[in-house]
């Protein structure tokens, strides 16, 4: 997984619309509020607005997203 855009916390989720890891994500976020984050993929997931939602965190020695969650409905 590649850093977010915009980079702007520790925690991050990537949404999209169909199926996991199909082309970009529909949309980004980043925060360092791990629990709000999760929230926000419920309440997304919940609206039926995106069909994968993804919660990674940064792993500092790895550089990279490191998967700790995924939602999907």
């Amino acid at each position: 997984m590649a850093r977010l855009l915009g980079y702007g916390g520790r925690f991050g989720l990537r949404c999209w619309r169909d199926r996991c890891g199909a082309g970009p994500p529909h949309l980004e976020e980043a925060s360092d509020d791990e629990a709000a984050l999760r929230e926000v993929a419920k309440r997304l997931l919940g609206a039926g607005a995106y069909h994968c939602i993804v919660l990674s965190a940064w792993n500092f020695e790895l550089n990279d997203w490191i998967r700790l969650e995924t939602f999907t409905g």
